[in-house]
């Protein structure tokens, strides 16, 4: 019987057959020829099974790189974000260097120095009064558009080719600023925005905040449909969050309704910390940069993220436009951002319960602190707990963060630390992080 390796129950006799990937040679082959050396036989077989691995590795391969380029295609991205699994971040300043921005430069005609965020903002809904899910949609969808963009992506072969991507915006001012997600069109070649009406224009990239995963396009449009600005200070979790976006890259307009889950969620996307409020409104691929509703038809978030882990529903998460509004304005303004305020800290949060687990004080835990820094020129020191700025109260690097972006660069402030147990007040000024 002939040796079947992968048979356990086959086992060579005597004068065992060898097996060849074209046929069987017997012990006694026709014509009176010996039969193959052994050696030369085990040769052949290893250079048949080098190149069966060597095409699975190829096919294989060939697989994972669809996926890397089908990835981006409905969010622009490689990755999906996750939540952080400990309470460690980093002091967020400085925007990631990972993306670069399109190759269309920032069009002249795109500045607006005279522009005011607070024009979009003044006044109160009429009566206060509440709308239904269905008159918000009427009121948001019209001013919600998709993005498509086709960004260059290169192959670990050496092939590069331009790779479509989608994601959603929302229109801003009736001549046509449209705000997005910094994700959603970092690295494109080319960029389109399609209306609710199916209207189709070329956009111009006017500029963006990687760090805050914010940009704004440009299209030259007049009388375009708008939608007004809320404030997401006023918030509570449980009231009314409607998503309106273009999920999928290709249901555009899809309206989604849920509730704030939470406010001032930590999720960490592409390595930055961000602030967001959570919804169980649904928010899938290709709704990053849509609007989030509130009960009077106002954006009160940018709809940036969703956990996609196995057997997870209902967690969306959204930029709140309190945090956006400056940004917005000060890229329509100039293009760019100012440099911001920098301190130069790791950190991570110590709560009542690790206070009590650990025997720290409740505030922010130093970590590290950054050489050359502001922060090292004060004197502080890992292991140093923050508990205050300016006298008030900081207990969270969100508060320290919050506190600290009001100062400009240059500005000094008194931060209160615990060390070995005593207070004490280290004066700290502010270096400059440029967007």
């Amino acid at each position: 019987m002939p040796y079947d390796p992968w048979n356990q129950d086959s086992k060579p006799g005597p004068d065992p057959d060898y097996i060849y990937p074209h046929g069987t040679y017997g012990s006694n082959p026709a014509g009176g020829q010996k039969p193959p050396r052994r050696g030369s036989g085990r040769a052949f077989v290893l250079v048949a099974a080098f190149l069966v691995v060597a095409i699975l590795f190829s096919v294989l391969t060939g697989v994972i790189v669809f996926a890397v380029l089908k990835g981006p295609v409905l969010e622009g991205r490689f990755a999906l974000p996750t939540l952080p699994t400990a309470p460690e971040i980093r002091e967020q300043t400085q925007p990631s260097d990972q993306e670069q921005p399109p190759a269309k430069s920032t069009e002249p005609g795109a500045i607006d120095q005279d522009f005011s965020i607070a024009d979009l903002t003044d006044g109160q809904p009429a009566a206060g009064k509440a709308l239904s899910i269905v008159e918000i949609a009427r009121i948001g969808k019209p001013a919600v558009v998709a993005i498509n963009t086709k960004t260059l992506v290169s192959s670990p072969f050496g092939n590069s080719g331009l790779v479509p991507a989608a994601g959603s915006g929302f229109i801003l001012t009736r001549d046509g600023y449209i705000v997005t997600n910094h994700h959603v069109v970092a690295g494109a070649r080319t960029i389109s925005v399609v209306l609710d009406n199916g209207d189709t224009y070329d956009a111009d990239w006017v500029g963006s905040d990687p760090g805050n995963d914010l940009a704004v396009l440009k299209i030259d449009g007049q009388d375009l449909p708008t939608i007004r600005l809320g404030q997401s200070s006023d918030l509570e979790v449980g009231e009314l969050a409607v998503a309106i976006g273009n999920p999928l890259g290709e249901l555009s307009g899809t309206v989604t309704a849920g509730i704030i889950s939470a406010l001032d969620r930590a999720v960490t996307i592409d390595g930055q910390t961000l602030y967001l409020l959570q919804t169980d409104a649904a928010i899938n691929s290709g709704n990053s940069g849509g609007a989030l509703f509130n009960s009077f038809a106002e954006v009160i978030g940018i709809n940036t993220a969703k956990n996609a882990g196995a057997g997870i529903e209902g967690l969306g998460f959204a930029i709140p436009i309190d945090h956006a509004k400056p940004i917005i304005e000060a890229i329509i303004r100039s293009g760019s951002l100012p440099g911001k305020p920098r301190i130069g800290l790791y950190t991570q949060d110590i709560d009542a319960s690790m206070a009590a687990e650990y025997d720290l004080p409740v505030g922010v835990y130093i970590t590290q602190v950054e050489p050359g820094s502001p922060a090292e020129d004060a004197g502080l020191r890992q292991g140093d707990v923050i508990v205050a700025i300016n006298g008030q109260e900081a207990l969270t690097t969100a508060a320290i963060n919050e506190i600290k972006n009001q100062f400009a660069p240059g500005d000094s402030i008194d931060l209160t630390i615990i060390r070995d147990g005593r207070e004490r007040t280290l004066t700290v000024i502010l270096g400059e992080d440029i967007a």
